[in-house]
């Protein structure tokens, strides 16, 4: 009956059927004929195991998972609540611009380029809002789509000095770092291009954090090939029409703060504090007794060879674990390393976009989990892998509601103020040029070394695999808070962090203190 339940509430789903109680009734809406014969006859069949489910989920105003109406209030989604009102709190700061590059070679059609760029804007809600704060309260403001009036905001650079042209690169960089985003006015999104000549350009984005996640990255860079190539090749685009807005994902947030779906969290963050506060630990790394002043960022790279990397791969496969859980004990173990604590906690960048129907949604659904390790007990390298296997999953069945909207239910009476980590720890997958953005005629390239210029947590080591001659390696980009860690010890940890590697591989059964 289960599997039968799980199946019919996909069809429906797919079918963009919406279903809640009121009045202890069941209701649904509906696009036309969308509900068959056939789906109802399913429904009414296991109609009150439904009422059944829904009354659990706390599924019961029929605004509930709608879409919002013409002049509704629209509240912000968790990313824009927390990037964007810190925006418009500070709006000369540029700590949530994130970069990216890519080198473009071939013959570029500039003008379906924009086009391109100009018809994401109209599939897409969320790159025409804005953000005002009213009476205290954030809202998102959408502006209608009008042809010649909602354009992409793209700055078209001619380069005509070729010698110098890793410096004009780097100037055009640091501009979209240094350049803050009105997010009450404009768009989270800018695209700067740089031709160095008819058949080499430069397409800079820059991103505000309330749009960027990994999978709003990759469907706004899917979208850009699908419309350039319908447009260079003449045909229809071949999109198909978006399940859902960014917008009705706040319906969707909305719901999981019902009191049915928190309890279980609760629980989960209660348990979790049991253990008391967690450590400063870059405090400690940092030889530090106070957070930085400033927040500009370091770079430090790390290239791990490919055969170090192949012999990683194979021990994932082996333990039953995916190579970001190696690399994320690795990482962990550093941090134990240089701080002297057993008792580690440090954040994840995790997309959440577990939904088929959130895939192609541009705007960023991202949550950052806490993962806390205790090395205090002497275990081999195999089960410190699967330990954290675990730790990853129990705390990814909580990455629906952000630690930010809880916090008030753990502590009603004393808000909390102190981060839960200072470090986040990131891992992209593997970075192919054909992965990330291709265009007709063209020669696509990542820039790996575009990066911003600040960051929020002290220490952000990033990591991605990409394929080489000599076979795939992995890449490190370690980012670090430049006046609170100095670059000599972020080095030294580069180094535990390939040596811990090095040995996690020629001796899994070796316990941590031998480690």
């Amino acid at each position: 009956m289960n599997a039968e339940i799980e199946t019919l509430l996909v069809d429906l789903d797919r079918a963009d059927i919406k279903l809640w109680l009121e009045d202890e009734k069941l209701r649904f809406n509906a696009p036309e004929n969308a509900l068959t014969i056939e789906l109802r006859q399913r429904l009414q069949a296991v109609k009150p195991e439904i009422m059944a489910r829904l009354n659990k989920a706390g599924v019961y105003s029929s605004k509930q998972n709608l879409p919002f109406l013409k002049g509704d209030v629209i509240p912000p989604s968790f990313s824009q609540q927390h990037f964007g009102s810190l925006q418009l709190r500070n709006p000369s700061t540029c700590y949530y611009n994130v970069p990216f590059g890519f080198q473009l070679d071939g013959e570029l059609n500039v003008e379906l380029l924009t086009e391109s760029f100009n018809r994401i804007i109209e599939r897409h809600d969320f790159l025409r809002t804005t953000l005002k704060n009213e009476a205290g309260n954030l809202q998102q403001i959408i502006t209608p789509y009008e042809p010649q009036k909602t354009v992409a905001n793209i700055t078209v650079i001619h380069v005509d000095n070729l010698s110098n042209r890793a410096a004009i690169l780097q100037k055009h960089i640091d501009i979209e770092c240094h350049t803050p985003f009105d997010l009450a006015n404009e768009s989270s999104l800018r695209v700067r291009l740089l031709q160095f000549s008819q058949n080499e350009a430069v397409l800079l984005l820059c991103v505000h954090n309330v749009l960027f996640d990994m999978g709003a990255l990759r469907a706004l860079l899917y979208e850009l090939k699908e419309h350039y190539h319908a447009l260079v090749t003449k045909q229809p685009c071949s999109l198909l029409a978006l399940p859902m807005q960014y917008v009705d994902c706040v319906n969707w947030q909305r719901a999981l703060l019902s009191e049915s779906a928190l309890q279980p969290r609760l629980a989960y963050w209660q348990e979790w504090f049991k253990r008391g506060e967690p450590p400063q630990i870059t405090f400690a790394i940092a030889g530090k007794n106070e957070p930085a002043a400033t927040f500009e960022a370091g770079t430090c790279w790390c290239e791990i060879s490919p055969e170090l990397t192949s012999a990683l791969k194979a021990l994932s496969q082996q333990t039953s674990v995916t190579f970001f859980n190696t690399i994320l004990v690795a990482y962990a173990l550093v941090l134990k390393r240089h701080s002297g604590y057993e008792d580690i906690v440090l954040g994840t960048t995790f997309a959440n976009r577990n939904h088929w129907k959130l895939e192609p949604v541009i705007g960023s659904l991202l949550n950052v989990l806490a993962l806390r390790f205790d090395f205090s007990n002497n275990l081999d390298i195999v089960s410190l892998i699967k330990q954290a296997r675990e730790i990853f999953l129990l705390a990814t069945e909580q990455q629906s509601i952000p630690f930010l909207s809880i916090s008030p239910f753990l502590f009603p009476e004393k808000p909390r103020n102190t981060p839960l980590f200072r470090s986040v720890f990131s891992f992209l997958g593997e970075l192919n040029k054909h992965d990330i953005l291709s265009l007709d005629n063209m020669q696509v390239t990542f820039m790996e070394k575009v990066h911003g210029a600040f960051m929020f947590p002290d220490l952000y080591p990033t990591f991605w695999t990409r394929i080489t001659d000599e076979g795939e390696i992995l890449i490190g980009c370690w980012q670090y808070k430049r006046d609170f860690i100095a670059e000599k010890t972020v080095k030294s940890m580069i180094l535990s962090f390939q040596q811990i590697l090095t040995a996690m591989v020629s001796n899994p059964s070796q316990t941590l203190n031998n480690l």
